[in-house]
């Protein structure tokens, strides 16, 4: 079981996640100007000794409630360049080809 994390708005729907009240990493998003009620993931970023120990995840699970208890019904990203363990997204309940993927809040398996 990951630990307990905060997290906090620091630009619109962007958060800093952070650990015993150090900041350890973030996730930068916006609105969507390609969907309708949706998210654009732009970047998420854990510090590299916290990777793979659920941290991010559980972080991705809880922001991803929140956009949806404000009405978002999609989250998007492109997939190119991150450092994550092989079906992060997949796990997540991401689908698509190549780098977008794609999550339909309503269908999100741990929702």
């Amino acid at each position: 079981m990951p630990p307990e994390i905060e997290l906090e708005v620091f630009r619109g729907l962007s958060m800093n996640i952070s650990l015993d009240g150090k900041k350890v990493g973030f996730i930068d998003a916006f609105v969507d100007e390609d969907a309708e009620k949706g998210v654009w993931i732009e970047y998420v970023y854990i510090l590299e000794r916290l990777r793979n120990s659920g941290i991010g995840s559980q972080a991705m699970k809880e922001i991803i409630g929140r956009w949806a208890e404000m009405g978002y019904e999609t989250v998007s990203l492109d997939d190119v360049h991150w450092e994550k363990p092989e079906d992060f997204w997949g796990k997540l309940g991401f689908t698509g080809e190549g780098k977008r993927k794609i999550l339909r809040i309503r269908e999100a398996p741990w929702l």
